[in-house]
């Protein structure tokens, strides 16, 4: 889960401000966690507290961080208000940037898609919003399952009909702002494609410019079930985390016997 905290808090600070190389600076004392970590959070302690559910667990943590300006998309953001717990037919990209846990605490491809769409649809209930958070959530299975990048790509080309056929110098040229799954899913699966490693996920990820965060917290989600992470950035993801998110993250791990 430290993949897409990591993406999420280092895209923070492109995330309005795009960069368009990758020799970006990659640690600065402004970056911060945003929506992206609080809600795949909440998707942890939802598993954690089955009894809960998605739903209540999502508007939970929406309440308890909404004061302090983490960035809540708008429709979100007024779902979170509500007294209302029913889904909107959202197709927002805020389904797939918090679905990393899941893809982590099952262990078949057909329970990590169930429970994807179990996730995506207490709010995303529209197909594309379910769509983009089953892809990235199969898009870690996969990687975690050690699957090739090019059975990864046909995978996700066939069974959800994304296009991953541009380059990331074509899609770092026309990329612009869009918090949607079919806008966004697609360019994170690339970067994670064409990288080398994790931090060049990282980085290949917020150059593309977009919605950085959001971008790099799906893409590197992938990342660290690929290639693992350098303790270096768990450490620095952690000086920017709460005391509560730090024990939902290790209670997390170590009922599914996870590894930082």
């Amino acid at each position: 889960m430290y993949g897409a905290i990591i993406g999420d808090i280092i895209g923070s600070v492109y995330e309005f401000n795009n960069v368009r190389r990758k020799d970006f600076e990659i640690q600065r004392p402004t970056m911060r966690f945003t929506d992206d970590t609080v809600l795949t959070i909440a998707t942890m302690d939802a598993l954690l507290h089955p009894e809960v559910g998605y739903a209540a667990m999502y508007k939970k943590y929406f309440l308890k961080y909404v004061n302090s300006h983490r960035g809540f998309g708008g429709r979100f953001y007024q779902w979170g208000l509500s007294t209302s717990l029913k889904p909107y037919h959202s197709f927002g990209n805020g389904s797939a940037m918090r679905i990393a846990p899941v893809a982590w605490a099952f262990n078949t491809a057909e329970e990590v898609l169930a429970e994807a769409k179990r996730s995506a649809e207490v709010t995303h209930n529209h197909p594309e919003g379910i769509k983009g958070a089953q892809a990235i959530a199969l898009a870690i299975f996969m990687a975690r399952q050690q699957n090739s990048k090019s059975e990864i790509k046909d995978v996700m080309q066939t069974r959800f009909g994304y296009d991953l056929s541009r380059s990331i110098d074509n899609i770092r040229r026309v990329n612009v702002f869009d918090e949607t799954c079919q806008g966004s899913v697609p360019e994170a699966l690339t970067c994670f494609l064409e990288s080398t490693d994790f931090e060049d996920t990282l980085r290949t990820s917020i150059s593309i410019g977009g919605d950085s965060d959001t971008i790099a917290c799906m893409a590197c989600s992938i990342a660290q079930a690929a290639y693992g992470i350098d303790p270096k950035w768990i450490e620095f993801a952690n000086t920017k985390l709460d005391e509560d998110q730090k024990h939902i993250l290790s209670t997390f791990h170590q009922k599914y016997k996870l590894s930082l």
